[in-house]
């Protein structure tokens, strides 16, 4: 199958490569200046009204990204209430969550339960996805099980990123910028060229800048700063009145200080309190200084090529894509965080090189049989491996230390057929059934050595080679009925089965590659979507219930020497709850809008996951009264493991959600002024598995505003903004310290967003 799209996809190259050709935002009816425009989605592979699509999906567009000062999909969480962000140590653990589900785990062979998805191009593996959006046109957010049309192994949900296509006749030079606190610079450039009546070409450069925000003592510099540049470009032309073409490029880099983390609690009497002490740092939940005597940095390089052709064949659309990626990340961390060689070599890096083609065939939109047929292929070269030495805290001379180096080839492969029907009955009820099958290899080979300049190596790790190779093959499907009670009312139902592909853990302590099996989650929706009050308002509501069996779980061991983070099957968690949202235009120039998310996420059934540090321990032999007891169940010296069943998902608050009031109000015939207020909120989070009661975070909102004045044409607009105008303090993720644990010491990941920002932005375009 592979060898087909290969082919086909680049004998069609050679007519033309491009995105299809859809006015993104509709014009509203000219009798009605209030009414809400709709956003025009692919969700389904195909252009239509977001209000049409019997699916919970919601869309973002660029503007509103720009002018909440959103550049990076880990901000999607202020805007859409059911998506969550992962903070690790570095990028290659970082991941996307959606209702509660998301992949946080640092190993290679392991891919995200929520896919990223670039211009029809799926992100293979996670931090590849976590750049900075350039030149965005819209971003959907589609929530629930998505491979049966998407990419690949989207298990919990996709976020499909879209940027602008170049404008035929258009030639022009957008500007846009913004300075504040912590001097943060964001700046991007577009230009948009006409070559032709038929032809044109776009060119985005942008650039963000900001300083650290946690200081490191013992090195006198700042840490967590974020240094980033990205380059696009995109070609299109209409090579017939039934072909477009589009080729583009995008190259991006990354250079950090990243990604520190500060001590939350430490007892006295422990060697990591002591040490903070006489360091001068006070730990707690506010503090934001550290006394690493190792760097951190975190390097990215990245870039692309992707080709999509569009031919209107008549009695179907034809798409072909195809994409290349290319990511490389290396990183290195102090795990004591203070200044003693416990573990000051710790670094990883990864380099991937990606390919993936998609052919598919959609049929004329407004009939009432319609259907989708595609071909899917993909390949992944994952290179990366990591080295660990330091002391281990262990009296071994003047200068000694032990360490291990490993080196990973892993190899991802997946072909795919999907497709999707819909039949309309009695021009209200439509039947929709979809599915995937896919065939699918997971390749490691791998090799664990002594690392260089040490005098001995880990404990407890195995020295050598192995390999190892898992297959397999998968249906997944979804089944929607969907009704329209009126032209601006529908409704709908609908279950699916997803999957995620196979995974492995590279703890490296045995001879033998330790597979995870594949995530299977079943899901079950019903929602409506409506335009009410003469379409100036549009409320969405869903409800869902979804079962995922052997979700992919990361599980930090500390009972173990040295600790370390193991990947594990849990065997069942389930996710279930409400989503809303609404846009209202009440009155001429004021725009209300919100959306929140109720989630109970839970794992249902997870046993013998690691006890977290402190917890009371039974003697070997003794009988649970809970399963939430701490007990040894192998033999007296084995790990000490309870229950993670009925703990909440890590990460996952119960109840989220945003507002935003937007009033534009003329100044004179050239000027218009306009004022904006926006606030989020967020419920209390655990991020431990085992639920261990001091890795919690608190509760919290943010309030956020700006105001400017803005040309009538709108050529230009100047805008003062604050984010977190009450000052709130919070943190990303809360750990047991992996580094001189011990019972009551913690660590943590200050959020960026956890102080008052204000500043200063800009927009300008010249041309037509």
């Amino acid at each position: 199958m592979r060898n087909f799209l290969c082919y086909g996809v680049s004998a069609l190259a050679l007519l033309a490569i491009s995105t299809p050709v859809f006015a993104q935002t509709p014009p509203k009816a000219q009798d009605d200046p209030n009414q809400v425009e709709e956003i025009i989605v692919t969700a389904q592979r195909r252009s239509e009204r977001l209000q049409n699509v019997p699916l919970a999906v919601s869309a973002v567009s660029g503007n509103q990204l720009s002018t909440l000062g959103i550049n990076n999909p880990t901000e999607l969480r202020f805007v859409s209430p059911s998506v969550n962000f992962g903070n690790s140590a570095n990028t290659r653990g970082e991941g996307l969550a959606v209702r509660g589900v998301g992949t946080q785990i640092f190993g290679d062979g392991v891919e995200q339960s929520v896919g990223v998805v670039v211009d029809g191009v799926p992100m293979g593996r996670n931090g590849m996805g976590i750049a900075d959006m350039l030149d965005v046109d819209r971003v959907e957010v589609l929530r629930g099980p998505q491979g049966m049309l998407f990419g690949k192994n989207a298990s919990a949900g996709v976020i499909s990123i879209i940027t602008r296509a170049p404008r035929l006749g258009e030639t022009s030079l957008d500007v846009q910028g913004s300075y504040a606190t912590k001097d943060e610079i964001k700046a991007s450039m577009t230009a948009n060229i006409a070559l032709g009546e038929q032809a044109a070409l776009r060119v985005t450069y942008g650039t963000t800048e900001r300083d650290g925000y946690i200081f490191n003592k013992v090195r006198n510099e700042y840490l967590n700063n974020r240094d980033s540049d990205t380059l696009r470009v995109r070609f299109l032309a209409d090579v017939s009145e039934t072909v477009r073409v589009q080729l583009s490029a995008d190259w991006g880099n990354s250079n950090s200080l990243c990604c520190s983390w500060t001590a939350r609690s430490a007892p006295a009497t422990t060697p990591f309190g002591a040490l903070n002490a006489a360091s001068g740092i006070v730990p707690s939940p506010t503090n934001l200084t550290n006394a690493a005597g190792a760097t951190f940095f975190q390097n990215q390089d990245y870039r692309g090529l992707t080709s999509q052709v569009d031919w209107n064949l008549g009695w179907a659309e034809l798409t072909a894509i195809a994409g290349y990626r290319y990511w490389f990340a290396i990183d290195n961390n102090d795990p004591d965080i203070l200044p003693i060689n416990i573990l000051d070599r710790n670094s990883g890096d990864s380099k991937v090189d990606q390919t993936s083609f998609e052919v598919r065939l959609a049929s004329p939109a407004g009939q009432n049989f319609e259907w989708t047929l595609g071909l899917f292929s993909f390949e992944m070269l994952n290179k990366g491996g990591n080295i660990q030495a330091g002391t281990l805290g262990l009296n071994l001379g003047p200068g000694g230390t032990v360490g291990s180096d490993r080196r990973s080839t892993t190899i991802n492969k997946s072909d795919a057929i999907f497709g999707q029907a819909a039949y309309t009955l009695f021009d209200k009820l439509k039947l929709i059934a979809g599915a995937r099958y896919t065939d699918e290899t997971l390749s490691v080979d791998w090799t664990q050595v002594q690392a260089s300049n040490t005098i001995g190596t880990f404990p407890g790790r195995f020295y050598g080679s192995a390999s190892a190779s898992r297959g397999e093959t998968n249906l997944s499907w979804r089944l929607t009925a969907q009704y329209n009670v009126t032209d601006d009312i529908l409704t709908y139902v609908g279950v699916s089965r997803g999957y995620k592909g196979p995974a492995y853990d590279q703890g490296l302590v045995n001879s033998t590659v330790v597979f995870a099996d594949p995530e299977i989650p079943t899901s079950y929706e019903a929602g409506f979507r409506s335009k009410l009050f003469n379409k100036t308002t549009i409320f969405n509501a869903v409800l869902f219930s979804t079962e995922f069996k052997d979700f992919q779980a990361q599980v930090f061991d500390q009972n173990v020497f040295p600790s370390r983070f193991t990947v594990a099957n849990a065997g069942k968690i389930e996710t279930k709850g409400a989503e809303v949202e609404f846009v209202s235009r009440p009155m001429t120039g004021l725009t209300l809008s919100g959306n929140a998310a109720w989630i109970d996420a839970t794992y249902a059934d997870f046993k013998n996951v690691a006890c977290y540090l402190g917890q009371a321990q039974l003697p070997f032999g003794t009988t649970r009264t809970s399963p939430r007891q701490c007990i040894r169940i192998n033999s007296a010296t084995g790990p000490f493991v309870t229950e993670g069943t009925g703990n909440k998902l890590t990460n996952s608050p119960e109840l989220t959600w945003n507002f935003s009031a937007n009033y534009e109000q003329p100044i004179s015939t050239a000027l218009k002024g306009f004022a904006q207020i926006n606030y989020f909120w967020r419920d209390d989070v655990s991020f431990s598995a085992a639920g261990d009661p001091n890795a919690v975070q608190e509760a919290y909102g943010l309030l956020g505003a700006q105001l400017g004045v803005a040309a009538a044409d709108g050529k230009w607009r100047i805008a003062l903004f604050g984010k977190n105008l009450g000052d709130e303090k919070f943190v990303n993720n809360v750990i047991g310290q992996p580094v001189l644990g011990a019972t009551g010491v913690y660590s943590q990941f200050p959020s960026p967003d956890a102080e008052q920002i204000v500043g200063i932005s800009f927009e300008m375009s010249f041309g037509n």
